[in-house]
């Protein structure tokens, strides 16, 4: 019987892929399908925070990192379904030079899965990537794609079977303690799965945030 997949990593999930949202058990969410069409025009960039520093950044005009335009996802969130938690920590490390996650899933009041997410800016194709690591021996990445006030994540994945995964993890800022996360597109080994339904993922309250860093990759370790 095969294993659900996500980020994380955020997925991050972030997120940073985190990745999430009761799906980070998807140990690798990845893309399989094109971003969906552009959201109404009420939707504007400026919705989620630090977009004109990260524009600024990209075009060299100022010492900004695009990175930051998800700076909004750095503390510990939480999302709870019926059976299964998923907790995530996400920080600065390096001095801001990469976004790390790391995630803990729990079924049943047991730990079902662990991992690592790394989220970075890539000059060379002038877009944010992720990579993340799970305990299963899995591995994965993604590329993260703004559109308003949401990102699409395209990821694929590796599964310690050796199976390839993908999927469109889809996250959509709604303020500084609240984001909403689904998974769509969904494949493992060209079979096709069912959608992640929208889930609600909100901070955890006392959590670390906004200049929280380290200067190492985090361990496999989620704090509660």
């Amino acid at each position: 019987m095969k294993r659900p997949f996500l980020l994380g990593a955020l997925a991050g999930i972030l997120l940073f892929a985190a990745s999430w949202a009761g799906a980070t058990w998807l140990a690798a969410s990845g893309a399989a399908a094109d971003p969906p069409p552009e959201k109404a025009a009420g939707v504007a960039a400026s919705q989620t925070p630090k977009a004109s520093e990260a524009a600024e950044g990209a075009d060299g005009e100022s010492g900004a990192s695009p990175l930051q335009e998800l700076a909004w996802l750095v503390g510990q969130w939480s999302d709870q379904g019926k059976d299964v938690t998923n907790v995530s920590k996400i920080q600065w490390a390096y001095d801001g030079a990469f976004l790390t996650r790391s995630f803990e899933v729990v079924v049943d009041g047991k730990a079902v899965l662990k991992g690592t997410q790394v989220v970075a800016w890539d000059p060379v194709q002038k877009r944010i990537r992720s990579w993340v690591f799970d305990s299963s021996g899995g591995f994965g990445q993604g590329v993260w794609l703004r559109d308003g006030n949401q990102w699409l994540v395209k990821k694929t994945f590796t599964l310690a079977t050796g199976e390839r995964a993908s999927a469109l993890n889809v996250i959509t800022y709604v303020d500084e303690n609240t984001f909403r996360f689904k998974s769509v597109n969904r494949e493992i080994g060209g079979q096709l799965l069912p959608n992640i339904p929208e889930t609600t993922v909100v901070r955890i309250q006392g959590g670390s945030q906004g200049d929280s860093s380290t200067d190492s990759i985090p361990s496999q370790e989620t704090s509660r």
